[in-house]
């Protein structure tokens, strides 16, 4: 029987767009926005004055989230910006100088660069999450040039097999995409992948490749910028990492609400319960959050069964879901107080709990914060056991040691005596029903 594959959302991505799409911001000229700030906005060129972008962003969203191609996209959106008046070469007016200009507008050529751009950018800031989230166990990136093509750009070459820490500076310029069709990758490596490559003959260098720049003209601006050598202008940033600060400011923002909230409060002498009830509502906003709902989707028609090296490697994406307190963080080992689910134990939810919905995830943070049993299942792992709104729930949490990362590993319904049995008056016990 022949076995079909079937392509994964990424979650990631998913999420770094929709995060872009809170701010749809029509541009006449693609030096209106310069570099990072795209991270925190969705535009396309010549878009000004056209009210076209909601579609464009629509039809890329819907193409990422579901895989399609760029045939679909172009199919799909083409006839809507013919209707609008978005199509060809027309006269147009520069909001800026108030001059008319001939402009080339919507073309088959066009959507393939705006497929392509966002595509990769879309990528690149999924994969700096994965990156930032995994450089304890994983400190090194790998730059990956694209052999075989036609027209390969000859300092893109020359940087193939650059292996650097991820936190060193050259990746703040030259991390993929570096220009309009630029077609390298990073990949993430530990040190057992380092030793591998080696003794495999890979030539890596562990240096940052030394290179100069030019003076590049800003016509928009007027100003003058030194472009690094092999880099478009406009691409010398690291569009992965810009899309994940953009995340981490506003999950920091949320999070500054609550605990500010949390501070005015905090006089009264209940210091404690007011952090806990400040944990408890930003956990409630995790769960509103689009990567969660992107996860959850992915999750349906991921085989958590799967074993392979690609399908594991895949079932680590995951999006925080609840807090810890310095206490528990210490308690369980962790490196971070964020508690996550990945895409492997979700869809090990809906194969064995299907009953536990969204909406349930957001009672893990309650079941952190107020369960009335505790049990140290071992000295990683963390059970949970109460009840919430008359239902009787267990959650176990557990820190992973080689990047002290704490999942949610399972979050079910149980009767009250099984509750009961297992734990009395918050007294923390050794060994539970554990987290199947």
């Amino acid at each position: 029987m022949a076995i079909e594959l079937q392509a994964l959302p990424f979650t990631e991505a998913i999420a770094a767009l929709e995060r872009r799409g809170a701010t749809l911001k029509p541009q006449f000229s693609w030096l209106d926005d310069w570099q990072a700030d795209h991270a925190t906005m969705f535009t396309v060129a010549k878009s000004a004055g056209f009210d076209v972008l909601g579609d464009i962003f629509e039809a890329y969203s819907k193409a990422l989230s579901e895989g399609r191609t760029f045939r679909d996209f172009s199919r799909e959106l083409t006839p809507a910006l013919q209707a609008k008046g978005w199509w060809g070469r027309q006269l147009v007016t520069d909001p800026l100088t108030g001059e008319q200009t001939i402009a080339h507008l919507g073309s088959t050529r066009r959507l393939a660069t705006i497929f392509d751009a966002n595509m990769r950018v879309s990528y690149a800031a999924g994969h700096w999450s994965s990156f930032a989230r995994n450089k304890a166990a994983r400190p090194f990136l790998r730059y990956v040039h694209l052999e075989g093509q036609e027209n390969p750009r000859l300092q893109h070459q020359a940087w193939h097999n650059t292996v650097l820490l991820v936190d060193d500076p050259w990746w703040n310029t030259h991390a993929c995409p570096n220009g309009w069709g630029c077609k390298c990758t990073l990949q993430s490596l530990s040190q057992r992948d380092v030793d591998r490559l080696l003794s495999q003959g890979v030539p890596l260098k562990f240096e940052a490749p030394v290179g100069g720049s030019r003076e590049w003209l800003n016509k928009r601006t007027g100003e003058i910028q030194r472009v690094p050598d092999g880099i478009d202008p406009g691409w010398a940033y690291n569009p992965g990492k810009a899309g994940f600060e953009a995340q981490r400011t506003i999950g920091a923002e949320k999070l500054a609400r609550s605990a500010e909230g949390a501070a005015k409060l905090a006089d009264s002498g209940d210091g404690p319960a007011i952090a806990a009830e400040a944990r408890i509502r930003h956990a409630a906003e995790l769960v509103r959050e689009p990567a969660l709902g992107s996860l959850l989707e992915a999750a349906k028609t991921f085989d958590h069964t799967d074993r392979s090296e690609a399908s594991s490697k895949a079932g680590r994406r995951a999006v925080p879901l609840a807090i810890l307190s310095d206490e528990q963080r210490q308690e369980i080992g962790a490196g971070t107080n964020s508690v996550v689910l990945s895409l492997h134990t979700a869809a090990k939810q809906i194969a064995h709990h299907p009953e536990v919905t969204r909406e349930d995830y957001g009672l893990v943070q309650q079941l952190i914060e107020t369960a009335p049993v505790r049990i140290e299942e071992s000295d990683r792992e963390h059970a949970f056991g109460g009840v919430v709104n008359g239902t009787a729930w267990w959650a176990v949490v557990k820190s992973i040691r080689e990047s002290a990362e704490v999942f949610l590993t399972s979050l079910r319904r149980m009767s009250r005596r099984q509750i009961r049995k297992f734990g009395l008056n918050g007294e923390k016990r050794k060994g539970g029903p554990g987290g199947s």
